[in-house]
């Protein structure tokens, strides 16, 4: 099993993967955003969830997985 990141390490991955794919200037105004308006995380999990079986959430799971070592 991949080892999880500390807190630390994610946040710094995840902003970083945010300005890759969006650009500093997109990346910014998204994380502005998200801290100034309420999200219900298990409302967006059910939803965005939904469109896959378990079937495909475990392919999605294992083509990650099997990408990190690359």
């Amino acid at each position: 099993m991949a080892k999880l990141l500390a807190e630390k390490d994610l946040r710094n991955q995840a902003v970083q993967a945010l300005a890759n794919k969006l650009g500093p200037v997109e990346a910014l105004r998204f994380l502005a955003l998200v801290s100034r308006e309420p999200f219900d995380y298990q409302s967006w999990r059910r939803e965005y969830f939904s469109q896959y079986s378990v079937e495909e959430l475990m392919e999605k799971i294992r083509e990650q997985h099997s990408g990190e070592g690359s």
